[in-house]
């Protein structure tokens, strides 16, 4: 959970029952920010709205961040052994993401369909435009896909309640974004498991899940996960 989504968090269980317009004085947050934040947060369970008004959902602490670290390692060594094995038919199926693409000439796509798209390893990055870690992931990940296109194909998933803006800001944020990026709609974001944090980013290869990551990506990680799924393939 980012800063923002927290921020929200702590103002609806200080109060309980709030609407959209008490959000906006309290958060000084703008009302598409928080349409964007309250819809994750929702998907994940973690809110829920009775007509205009909006509720903590209680949760007892379970230690979510630990169970979260040990998961992704314990997924990390499955995920290489199967990928070794090329055992791909044990991993989960990547729902399809398709659509029309934000910035087509600068990435050089216009369409997605990701059940057309064979032998590259895929790199879904679910972001948003007021994320701040996912801004910071663009030039990083603008960088590695330009020295391994022709292995890799990043796809931006942007979750943007609206899309005005989406494509002036794929164009112009920091020179631009260099691979492709498409808007997710409501039932894909369910398909993979609702989103309720960004970034997350989902590698794919042969369309089954190999690896999953929820939070910033480091360079080091980018490159390492892509680069062993690489090294099992060229075997």
């Amino acid at each position: 959970m980012d800063s923002y989504q927290k921020l929200v968090c702590k103002i609806i269980s200080k109060n309980f029952g709030v609407s959209i317009q008490e959000l906006m004085l309290k958060s000084h947050l703008s009302k598409e920010i928080l349409k964007d934040i309250l819809n994750i947060l929702m998907l994940g369970g973690y809110v829920y709205q009775e007509g205009y008004y909006f509720y903590l959902v209680r949760k007892k602490n379970t230690g979510y961040l630990s169970l979260n670290i040990a998961v992704s390692l314990i997924v990390l060594f499955l995920s290489f052994f199967a990928a070794s094995q090329k055992s791909y038919a044990y991993m989960p199926k990547a729902p399809n993401i398709r659509g029309n693409v934000f910035n087509p000439k600068l990435s050089g796509y216009k369409y997605i369909n990701l059940n057309k798209i064979h032998k590259k390893v895929i790199i879904l990055n679910f972001w948003a435009t007021w994320c701040p870690p996912c801004r910071a992931e663009i030039p990083m990940l603008n960088s590695f896909y330009k020295k391994n296109k022709k292995n890799v194909l990043i796809i931006g998933v942007n979750v943007n309640t609206v899309k005005n803006g989406v494509k002036n800001f794929t164009e112009q944020f920091d020179g631009g974004l260099l691979y492709p990026t498409v808007y997710v709609n409501m039932l894909e974001a369910q398909e993979y498991g609702g989103i309720s944090e960004i970034p997350q980013t989902f590698f794919i290869m042969h369309h089954k899940i190999v690896f999953h990551w929820t939070g910033e990506l480091t360079g080091g990680l980018l490159n390492a996960v892509t680069q062993k799924i690489l090294h099992f393939e060229a075997k």
